[in-house]
């Protein structure tokens, strides 16, 4: 009777073990699916960002040549050049903070994960005393049950 009750405490065990990793596992997917939402669509501002700045950069180019014909003029007296060059400055400015907060979804998650791994050890920890105290029940009752078959010999 013994074996049958280790192996009933392993197979719950067992069956503790793989719900929990079942569960983690499920957390896990749903975070890392959150990440790639949120950087993909800030990615996607980024590229949007890209596309304004390369605009602007073709429409700086076409004011610069233009003033490049004779009689040729100062690149900077011409107050769309300055506009344009301080627009495409926001622009780069406006990626660099997209970018940043690229970075901060993706450490929050490795945060998130690390908790998540942190709390499933605790959880891993609680099963393995239950499972400890589950068989040493089951012990205790089978001391018990053959202490009453010996008393019944007597």
């Amino acid at each position: 009777m013994a074996f049958w009750t280790r192996v009933r405490g392993e197979l719950k065990k067992a069956a503790q073990e793989g719900w929990e990793a079942v569960k983690g596992g499920t957390k896990a997917a749903t975070n890392k699916g959150e990440e790639l939402a949120k950087t993909g669509k800030l990615r996607y501002k980024v590229r949007a960002k890209h596309k304004e700045a390369e605009k602007l950069f073709a429409e700086l180019g076409g004011v610069v040549y233009e003033m490049s014909t004779p009689p040729a003029e100062d690149i900077f007296s011409k107050s769309e050049v300055e506009r344009l060059i301080d627009t495409i400055k926001a622009v780069e400015d406006e990626i660099a903070v997209i970018e940043e907060e690229i970075e901060a979804v993706k450490v929050s998650h490795v945060v998130d994960d690390t908790a998540d791994e942190e709390g499933k050890d605790d959880s891993d920890e609680g099963a393995d005393e239950s499972a400890d105290e589950d068989a040493k029940d089951d012990d205790d009752s089978e001391e018990s049950d053959k202490e009453d078959s010996d008393d019944k010999d007597k």
